[in-house]
């Protein structure tokens, strides 16, 4: 089993019949699954670059790497740029722009310019020190990139050579260097697909991982922990990096000073949305639901720790958690409608009634009412209540003794509840009959043998 929905480790094969495991000797490895593993790497190792990339332009030019993508796009276009194509060309939402060209024009980096016949219609453009201050950091920049290529030994300098356009094509151009270690003045590989997360510092929430639990924390307590178009995609993009991220095998999120999330920021994000066209309107939305989807497809369970105010868009973060804890205290409220929305958002009519019920999900999203924490412990929202200010500690608890588990069968059990929502019973059972027969080929269920058949407790290893 190379590949599987959860634990991505390669492991030995032990004995086809009984008896003890036996370590084969190593084969060669083909030469279209060396390549393959070659893109697999530089795919999902993206988000570690891109990680110390951000750190340096923050530490060295005190800026973020949205900062520097809005004024790259704006220094190859001399004449500038509406609004709506720089959003198309950065790929984000216009909103995301709108708040980008408003610190960057308060620190005159550039210019504004709003057109006589059509008010909405906002050409941008880099004044003369925004060109100078970018042409600094675009020096610095490519120089940073060459070391990371550098880096890379003759052989595998030649193969990237030979990936970069398909790698393009498959993720916009983003390029990534395996994860090496120096040794004897060579570089070996350590592992068959690199950890995309080793380093990695987020700009708009804490993150930390210890002892295979990442921990992700909302941290704007001052206004209780809002969302803004920048932490939507990054925390999509995290969860998606937890897909490829061997050394984390549960993940708690959190939000910091007592609540949990108060959903969008209303000025950073629902004042924007106010002043968009239908198609960034639809991207805004797509982004959103995109962050539910990666909660639901990275491996590992996640739990929510969930203190004071849950509402809106932090309500669905919470409720796309695998297992939800809550302090004494906390209430969770699904705020779509008292903003005049649908509560149809980011997945909360399929995925809320199989938490709560059809019944009670109904009463949630038609009335935007909170649900206090002993009533959502009552239906089923809680899978635990605890004093309030210890969820956090108890949502760890938790997650220590799922990475306790076999790992690669937590994955695809996760896999599986999500995957049979939209299967009939008897194909329910056909899925769940070879899901079963992998995990009866993994080392685990072996190691667990052996452990029951010793009086031991096992010690699962993920493969």
């Amino acid at each position: 089993m190379a590949r599987g929905p959860g634990r991505r480790r390669r492991h030995r094969a032990g004995h086809r019949g009984g008896g003890r495991r036996a370590v084969n000797a190593p084969t060669e490895i083909p030469a279209h699954r060396t390549e393959l593993r070659l893109w697999l790497r530089l795919l999902t190792t993206a988000n570690t670059i891109e990680a110390e990339i951000r750190r340096r332009l923050r530490d060295r030019f005190d800026t973020t790497l949205p900062r520097f993508d809005m004024m790259a796009q704006l220094e190859r276009a001399p004449d500038g740029l509406q609004l709506g194509e720089l959003s198309r060309r950065m790929m984000v939402s216009n909103g995301n722009v709108t708040g980008l060209v408003e610190r960057l024009a308060q620190e005159e980096l550039i210019d504004r310019q709003v057109s006589e016949s059509d008010r909405r219609a906002v050409q941008v453009r880099l004044t003369p020190q925004g060109r100078s201050a970018f042409a600094e950091m675009a020096r610095a920049h490519a120089d940073w990139i060459a070391e990371l290529v550098g880096a890379l030994g003759p052989a595998e300098q030649e193969a990237l050579s030979t990936q970069l356009s398909a790698l393009k094509a498959s993720v916009g151009g983003t390029t990534a260097k395996p994860k090496q270690e120096r040794q004897g003045g060579t570089m070996r590989r350590q592992n068959a697909i690199a950890a995309p997360l080793e380093g990695f510092t987020p700009q708009h929430f804490g993150f930390a991982i210890e002892d295979g639990i990442a921990t992700v924390t909302l941290n704007r307590p001052e206004k209780k922990n809002p969302l803004t178009f920048e932490s939507y995609a990054e925390l999509r993009d995290t969860f998606r990096a937890l897909r490829f991220e061997d050394s984390v095998t549960a993940v708690v999120i959190t939000g910091a000073g007592g609540n949990f999330s108060s959903g969008g920021d209303v000025f950073e994000i629902i004042e924007p949305l106010t002043n968009m066209g239908a198609a960034d309107l639809h991207a805004f939305t797509t982004m959103t639901g995109d962050l539910v989807k990666e909660m639901r497809a990275c491996p590992q369970p996640v739990v929510a720790a969930v203190e004071g105010v849950c509402a809106g868009a932090g309500a669905i973060i919470a409720m796309a958690s695998d297992l939800r804890v809550a302090g004494t205290g906390a209430k969770v409220a699904f705020l779509f409608n008292k903003v005049g929305l649908a509560g149809c958002d980011m997945g909360a009519c399929a995925i809320l009634p199989r938490i709560i019920g059809q019944g009670r999900a109904s009463e949630l999203l038609y009335t935007g009412r909170f649900m206090s924490a002993e009533e959502g412990e009552r239906w089923g929202f809680f899978n635990r209540l605890v004093p309030a200010g210890e969820a956090l500690n108890a949502a760890r608890e938790t997650a220590r003794a799922l990475t306790q588990g076999p790992a690669y069968a937590n994955g695809l059990t996760k896999r599986m509840l999500h995957m049979e929502w939209a299967m009939g019973v008897d194909a329910a059972i056909d899925a769940e009959a070879m899901a079963q027969a992998l995990c009866m080929k993994t080392q685990d269920f072996r190691r667990a043998f052996e452990a029951f058949a010793g009086k031991t407790k096992p010690i699962f290893e993920g493969n």
